[in-house]
Formats: C-alpha cells, sequence, structure tokens
C-alpha cells in the first residue's frame, strides 16, 4: 500500500522526484511550464518568473529519498510553504521521539496533542520552536498516525513564524488530506 493525499491543488503543488513524471520528460520541462503558468496568471516580469523557476528546481532537487513534497506555491510571491510526507515501516521509536517532543534546541517544552478528523484516522502533533546558533527561531510542527504496519509523518516549519502560522490551517487540512491508496 501507498499514501494518496486528496490535497487542494488550488493550494498546494505536488513536486515530483523522479523524472519522466505525468508527460514531463524532465525537471526543466516541468519547471519552465509552471513558471509559465504561473508567471501568466499573476504578470510576474522575467526576474521573478526566473525566481520561481529557479525555486521550482529547488524544491524538486532538494527532496529526500522517499520523502512526498507538498510546496504551497499557489501564490509564490505572497507565500511559500513546504510540508514533508513520509511513510515507513512501523519503529520502534516512540510518540515522543517522532513527534521531536524531546528536541534539545526547542526553546519551551513541547506539548504533543491528538490530531484528529484525518483520512488516516486518530494521530498526534506536536509544534516546537527551536533556536539556532544565533537564537534565530524556526517553527516546526509534526504530524504522526502509528498504523498496525507502518508510520506516517508529516513535517512542515519555517523560520518566517508569522507566516506558518497564517499557513497552519492550510497545513492541518492537507494533514487530513493523506490516505491510503485504495488496493488494486
Amino acid at each position: 500500500m501507498t499514501l494518496h493525499v486528496d490535497f487542494d491543488r488550488d493550494l498546494w503543488l505536488y513536486v515530483p522526484d523522479a523524472w519522466p513524471w505525468e508527460g514531463f520528460a524532465g525537471i526543466e520541462q516541468w519547471r519552465d511550464a509552471l513558471a509559465d503558468a504561473l508567471a501568466g496568471a499573476y504578470g510576474y516580469d522575467d526576474a521573478m518568473r526566473e525566481w520561481v523557476a529557479a525555486t521550482a528546481e529547488g524544491l524538486a532537487r532538494g527532496a529526500d529519498e522517499h520523502e512526498h513534497r507538498f510546496a504551497y506555491f499557489s501564490r509564490p510571491h505572497e507565500a511559500l510553504g513546504i510540508a514533508s510526507i513520509y511513510e515507513m515501516p512501523r519503529t520502534d521509536a516512540t510518540d515522543e521521539q517522532m513527534l521531536g517532543v524531546a528536541d534539545a534546541t526547542a526553546v519551551r517544552p513541547v506539548q504533543p496533542s491528538a490530531f484528529d478528523d484525518g483520512r488516516l484516522g486518530p494521530g498526534s502533533t506536536a509544534t516546537r520552536h527551536v533556536a539556532d546558533e544565533q537564537g534565530a527561531l524556526t517553527a516546526i510542527t509534526h504530524w504522526l498516525w502509528r498504523l498496525d504496519d507502518r508510520d506516517v509523518l508529516m513535517i512542515a516549519g519555517d523560520p518566517d513564524i508569522a507566516r506558518f502560522e497564517a499557513l497552519r490551517v492550510d497545513y492541518d487540512a492537507l494533514a487530513r488530506a493523506i490516505g491510503l491508496a485504495p488496493e488494486d
């Protein structure tokens, strides 16, 4: 079984990590089609179109192996966000470990909470604020489902905490959209 994410295509963009994909022979063709579409929709000048193309390519090239990456990329001139979804065999890690509760860089205690109403059933979530060596903060949230045979984990974070909080409802909606693909 694999995951199926019934995501809002008006907000989120699935970021492929292997080519060819959906009729695109390679990353350059996908990147350019995306940049052209957004430039046409929003009247971007050449510099903004190039930025969109470079950002899209970076999103695709930066994906980890086994990561399902989604970008909040419907209006990249207003807000940009990334959510990573992982499906893995059931691990021996505790919920707290999977949720990052004991992260030593967290600036205050992390409180996990229940996360319901999703297609995967009940899960857990936790948000932490971590500080880097210079004291700059980043908000990171994990959503976790412990299924009988696998763990599903979604991670989103942003050093712009106000932007992260503004997109939080959309991150939660994406998490609720994760389900299991129907068996053939």
